[in-house]
C-alpha cells in the first residue's frame, strides 16, 4: 500500500516528450484525473477552464509546486475566455485567488466593451467574489465560499481556523509564504451569508406578494407544521375548532435562555451593525435597546431547586462578558427557531427581555386563538406577566388571554411539588404529550459555535448565529416529513395500548370497588385548584384524611376542633394557639443557638456568647424576649403549678429559658400538660412533614447546583467561590435533618410508635437523592433512594381511610 501511495510521486513518463512536439513533457495537474505529463504551452492550453488548478513541474529529482500564473495563463472575462477587442495586451491584471485548493495568483483581464458592466460585476459573472467593490485586488471563488460556508455551519469551526487549512493547502513548508487574506475572506463570508439568505428565502423573488400576512422582508425559514393562518391554516377554520380538538391548532413556544452563546467584553468595532438586523431571528437591534432601558431586570426569589441554580451561574459564568447569553423562542413541537425571537441577555434570565422575544415572535400570530409557552421558569415568569405586557406591549394583550403556560418535563422535576401540580405537562389538558424540552437539543449544536461568535462584533455576531440557527430550522425542515409520520404511526398504537389498559383498569374498579367509583373518577375536574391556601389535583395521592399532614393543616384542623368544643361548652379553647407559639419560639431558640455550637446535644448547655459589638446577637435576643414574655405569662395563667421548685428565668438568655412543653418530659408528666398530648403531637407530626418536604428541596437544590458546577465551573478561584455556594446548600440539608430529628424525638417523648414507617430514623448518611437532571447511570435501578422520597400514608388511619388513600383521586 505504501509504495502504490509512493508511486504517484514520480511519473513513468518523466524522460518522454510531449504529444505536441519534441518538447519535453515536465508538468501535470494535481486536480486533474490521472493527468499525462504536458509541456508548458499544452498544460496552459488545457486548463483555459480551468485557471485554479494546481500543477507541478518535474526538476529532475521531483516535482515541485508551480501556477499556471507564472506559465503565464490568462483568463479573459466577457467574452467567453476570449480577449475583448477593445482591451490592449498589456491590461493585464494580477489579482490572488481564494479557492477551495489554496490561495494563488491569477492574471485577469476585464471587458472594455462601452457596454461593459463594472469590473466586479464581470467577477461575479465569473463566479469570483471580489473582496472590495471598487479596484478589487482579492476574489473568492463561488466554490470555495460554499465550501466555507458549509463547514462553518456544520462543524462550527471559524473563519481563521479555515483560513490556516487554506494555507497549508497552499504550502504546508512555508505558510508564512502564503498571502494572509483572513480579513477578506470574514468580510466576504457576512456579505455571501447575507445574499444567500435572500436567495433562499425568496425575498429576491418577491415572496411577501404570495405572504401578506408574514413580517415584510423576513429572512427566517418557519415551521411548516406549526399553525399560521395565512399560510396552512385559515382563521375560519381555526375560529370554528372545538376545544377538544385544540391541541392539533395550538401554537406550542418553548422559552428558554443559553448562557454560553456570549460576547466578550472587548474593544468593539461600533460601526459594525447586523446586516440582518431584525429581518431574520435576532429582534431589530435599536429598538431592543430602547426597550431595554426603560425596564429593570427581574429578580428570581423562588425557592424552587431549578431557579436557585441561578445564583450560582452568576458566580461564574459571566464574568468578562458585555452579552451574557441569548434567550430564544422556538416552536416546542418541532423545534425550529421562531423568526423574530431571539434577544441578547446582559445578565441572566430576566423576565423583561423574555417579555420582548415572546411578543416579537407572537407578533406574526396575531390572529392565533391557541397558545401554549413553556418555559423553565414559567411558575415565576407568569405572575406579572399581564402588568408588564400592558406596561410595555398593550396591543398584545388579547394574545394572553389564548395563553397557557407549563414546565418542560425534566425541569419541572427541580421544582416545588405545587409547581408540578399547576405546570406539569403531565397533567395539563391538551397539550398533546408535549415535553417541551425540544429547545434544550438545539443549545448543545449552537454551543459549538460559542467561541467564535463570543470574539466576534456585535451585528458579526448577531449575522453569524441568525445563520446558524437558519441552517439548523433547514436540517428540521428536511426531516420534518419522516419525523411526522413515524410520530404518528408511535401514536397509534401507543393510543391502543393505552385504551386496552384503561379500560382494563375499569373493569377492575367496578369489580372491586363499584361503579360509582369509576363514575366518580370521571367527573373529577383535572384543573389544579387551590383550597385552604394549598394546590391540589386529582393526579397527587390523597386521602379523606389528607396528604402527609403539615405543621399548618394540623394548627387548622386543631383550632377548628377548639371552636366546636368551646361552643359546646366541653372546654377551653387556645390550646392549639398556645402550644404553636411554644413551638416557634423553640424553634427560634433553636436558631439563635445554632452558630454557636457543633452538634445538638450541646445546644441546652450553650449560651449565645455576649459580644457588646454583636449587633446580630442583641437583635437576635431582643426579638426572642418579645416571643418569649408573652407566652410565659400565659403559661403561668394556665398552668400556675408548672415552674414552682424550678430554677428562675432568666430572661437575658432567653435563648436558654426552658419551655416545659409536653414533650420535654419523658416520665412523670405533670396531669396538668395530659390534655396538651394530643396538641402538640398533632402539630409535631406536621413538623416532621414540613422538615421532609424542606429536606427533599435542600437536596434538589444541591443536585442541580452541584451538576452545574461539574459541567461548568473552571479554575481555582471558581470552584472555590462555588465550592463555598455548595457548603452553604449542604447546610441547608443538615439543618432540615437537624429539625426532623428534633421534631421526632420530641414525639417518641409524646408516645409515637418506633415501629411507625412513615417517620422513620434518619441519619447524614440518608442525605441523597438521585439528580434527575443528570443522565442515568449504570446501576440506578437497583439503588434505593432514602425512605423519605417515598414518604408513606399518614398514620394512625381507618381501614376505610387507607382504601381511600389508595384509590381516591
Amino acid at each position: 500500500m505504501q509504495a502504490a501511495i509512493f508511486s504517484t510521486h514520480v511519473s513513468p513518463q518523466t524522460s518522454s516528450s510531449c504529444a505536441c512536439t519534441n518538447t519535453p513533457a515536465l508538468y501535470r495537474c494535481r486536480d486533474c484525473f490521472s493527468p499525462p505529463l504536458r509541456c508548458a504551452s499544452c498544460i496552459v492550453v488545457d486548463h483555459v477552464h480551468n485557471p485554479l488548478h494546481r500543477v507541478e513541474r518535474w526538476n529532475d529529482k521531483f516535482f515541485e509546486s508551480t501556477s499556471l500564473y507564472f506559465l503565464d495563463l490568462v483568463v479573459h472575462l466577457g467574452h467567453s475566455n476570449r480577449q475583448c477587442p477593445h482591451i490592449k495586451d498589456s491590461s493585464v491584471y494580477k489579482m490572488t485567488v481564494v479557492h477551495t485548493t489554496g490561495i494563488q495568483p491569477l492574471s485577469i483581464t476585464f471587458c472594455n466593451c462601452p457596454t461593459s458592466k463594472p469590473r466586479f460585476l464581470q467577477l461575479l459573472g465569473a463566479k469570483l467574489f471580489p473582496a472590495t467593490v471598487n479596484t478589487p485586488e482579492t476574489a473568492l471563488t463561488f466554490a470555495f465560499l460554499e465550501d466555507l460556508h458549509i463547514h462553518t455551519l456544520c462543524s462550527k469551526k471559524s473563519v481563521y481556523d479555515h483560513h490556516c487549512a487554506i494555507q497549508r493547502l497552499t504550502n504546508a513548508a512555508a505558510t508564512h509564504d502564503v498571502p494572509d487574506r483572513c480579513r477578506e475572506i470574514t468580510r466576504s463570508l457576512r456579505l455571501w451569508q447575507i445574499l444567500t439568505k435572500n436567495r433562499r428565502s425568496g425575498q429576491n423573488h418577491g415572496i411577501d406578494e404570495y405572504l401578506p400576512s408574514r413580517r415584510p422582508g423576513s429572512l427566517a425559514l418557519r415551521c411548516f407544521a406549526c399553525p399560521e393562518v395565512g399560510f396552512n391554516i385559515d382563521q375560519i377554520t381555526l375560529d370554528s375548532a372545538l376545544k377538544s380538538d385544540c391541541h392539533k391548532y395550538t401554537l406550542f413556544l418553548s422559552l428558554d435562555g443559553n448562557f454560553r452563546l456570549q460576547r466578550v467584553n472587548k474593544r468593539q468595532d461600533l460601526d459594525d451593525v447586523a446586516l440582518n438586523d431584525g429581518s431574520a431571528y435576532f429582534v431589530r437591534n435599536d429598538e431592543y435597546l430602547d426597550y431595554t432601558k426603560e425596564v429593570q431586570p427581574s429578580s428570581d426569589n423562588s425557592t424552587c431547586a431549578h431557579l436557585r441554580a441561578v445564583r450560582l451561574q452568576n458566580v461564574i459564568k459571566f464574568k468578562n462578558a458585555a452579552v451574557s447569553g441569548v434567550v430564544c423562542v422556538q416552536c416546542a413541537r418541532h423545534g425550529f427557531y421562531m423568526p423574530n425571537g431571539t434577544a441578547d441577555l446582559e445578565k441572566g434570565e430576566a423576565y423583561a427581555r423574555s417579555d420582548y422575544v415572546l411578543m416579537q415572535a407572537l407578533d406574526d400570530h396575531q390572529s392565533q386563538r391557541w397558545i401554549m409557552v413553556s418555559y423553565d421558569i414559567w411558575c415565576q415568569y407568569w405572575k406579572n406577566l399581564r402588568a408588564r405586557v400592558s406596561t410595555h406591549f398593550p396591543d398584545k394583550l388579547p394574545l394572553l388571554d389564548q395563553m397557557r403556560g407549563a414546565v418542560p418535563k425534566m425541569h419541572i422535576k427541580g421544582h416545588v411539588e405545587e409547581c408540578q401540580v399547576r405546570w406539569s405537562f403531565n397533567y395539563l389538558e391538551h397539550s398533546g404529550e408535549t415535553c417541551g424540552e425540544k429547545i434544550e437539543t438545539s443549545w448543545a449544536e449552537q454551543n459549538q459555535a460559542a467561541p467564535s461568535t463570543k470574539q466576534q462584533n456585535a451585528g458579526h455576531r448577531h449575522d453569524s448565529l441568525d445563520d446558524h440557527f437558519d441552517f439548523w430550522n433547514w436540517g428540521k425542515l428536511q426531516t420534518l416529513v419522516p419525523h411526522l409520520e413515524k410520530t404518528y404511526v408511535d401514536c397509534k398504537a401507543r393510543l391502543a395500548d393505552r385504551e386496552d389498559s384503561f379500560i382494563k383498569l375499569c373493569a377492575t374498579m367496578n369489580k372491586n370497588h363499584g361503579p360509582e367509583t369509576v363514575a366518580k373518577w370521571k367527573s373529577l375536574d383535572t384543573r389544579p385548584k387551590k383550597v385552604n391556601q394549598t394546590w391540589t389535583s386529582p393526579f397527587i395521592a390523597q386521602s379523606k384524611a389528607g396528604r402527609p399532614p403539615s405543621q399548618l393543616k394540623a394548627y387548622q384542623d386543631l383550632v377548628r376542633q377548639e371552636g366546636i368544643a368551646t361552643m359546646a361548652g366541653q372546654g377551653q379553647g387556645g390550646d392549639a394557639e398556645f402550644i404553636s407559639k411554644g413551638l416557634k419560639i423553640e424553634a427560634e431558640q433553636y436558631v439563635s443557638l445554632l452558630p454557636f455550637t457543633s452538634s445538638l446535644t450541646q445546644i441546652s448547655q450553650t449560651p449565645c456568647p455576649d459580644d457588646p459589638s454583636n449587633s446580630d446577637t442583641t437583635n437576635a435576643r431582643l426579638d426572642l424576649h418579645k416571643l418569649l414574655k408573652p407566652w410565659l405569662v400565659s403559661q403561668e395563667k394556665r398552668y400556675p403549678k408548672l415552674r414552682e421548685d424550678k430554677p428562675a428565668i432568666d430572661l437575658t438568655r432567653p435563648e436558654l429559658v426552658p419551655l416545659y412543653l409536653p414533650s420535654s418530659w419523658t416520665v412523670t408528666r405533670p396531669p396538668e400538660l395530659q390534655r396538651l398530648v394530643r396538641v402538640e403531637s398533632l402539630l409535631r407530626e406536621g413538623q416532621c412533614h414540613d422538615a421532609l418536604d424542606s429536606l427533599r428541596l435542600a437536596i434538589k437544590t444541591f443536585n442541580a447546583n452541584y451538576k452545574f458546577k461539574q459541567d461548568n465551573v473552571r479554575g481555582q478561584s471558581h470552584n472555590t467561590r462555588a465550592q463555598l455556594f455548595l457548603e452553604t446548600l449542604n447546610k441547608d440539608k443538615v439543618s432540615a435533618l437537624d429539625k426532623y430529628n428534633l421534631c421526632r424525638d420530641a414525639l417518641l417523648n409524646l408516645g409515637f410508635s418506633l415501629d411507625d414507617k412513615t417517620l422513620q430514623p434518619l441519619t447524614k448518611s440518608q442525605l441523597w437523592g438521585r439528580n434527575m437532571g443528570a443522565p442515568a447511570e449504570l446501576g440506578d435501578t437497583k439503588t434505593d433512594e432514602p425512605w423519605f422520597w417515598v414518604v408513606g400514608r399518614p398514620s394512625g388511619l381507618s381501614q376505610e381511610e387507607q382504601k381511600d388513600w389508595n384509590y381516591e383521586g
